[in-house]
């Protein structure tokens, strides 16, 4: 994982978060691959912050995360970034 995933994170992170995950999913239906994407931030309790950002703001959050799970070895991951200390995890 490289410094770009954690300023990436950083930046996705919610105002009052404490961790901030990242998880990238496939799905097959008729043959055809769909990647989504969960982006969570949350308090030092682990309570999930809600996100309520609009459409446009959301998608420029999404965009970096998104080109640099494309230079992953395109498995399913989950991320997640301690804010405080700046350590990357990954979970999957």
């Amino acid at each position: 994982m490289s410094e770009a995933w954690i300023k990436a994170l950083s930046f996705a992170a919610l105002p009052g978060a404490a961790k901030v995950r990242l998880e990238r999913s496939t799905s097959v239906e008729d043959g055809t691959p769909t990647i989504s994407y969960t982006l969570r931030s949350e308090t030092e309790t682990g309570e999930t912050i809600g996100d309520d950002r609009d459409y446009d703001l959301l998608k420029a959050v999404m965009r970096p995360l998104e080109q640099l799970s494309e230079t992953e070895d395109h498995n399913d991951f989950i991320l997640e970034l301690d804010l405080k200390t700046s350590v990357l995890y990954k979970l999957k």
